[in-house]
């Protein structure tokens, strides 16, 4: 099992309490880039996805660790067909 698969998997089983700084490193290994931030607001964007997450206290809610699990998923589904 790879770093990434291993970070994906923690994520998923536990939304909870994840930290910026791991879901940034998961968002990296897509190939998303931290386009910019306005305020709390962290905007990834690749190639015409864009992504943006609310921070606080180097913490993210459960809601969009979800959603960017959601979103990584669903593109590696649409890369396997």
């Amino acid at each position: 099992m790879t770093k990434k698969e291993k970070l994906l998997k923690r994520l998923k089983n536990n939304p909870n309490n994840v930290t910026f700084t791991d879901v940034r490193k998961l968002m990296e290994q897509e190939n998303f880039r931290l386009d910019h931030i306005t305020g709390s607001h962290h905007v990834f964007k690749r190639e015409e996805v864009t992504f943006v997450i609310p921070v606080h206290n180097n913490r993210v809610k459960s809601i969009y660790v979800k959603r960017a699990i959601e979103l990584i998923e669903q593109d590696n589904q649409k890369g396997e067909n």
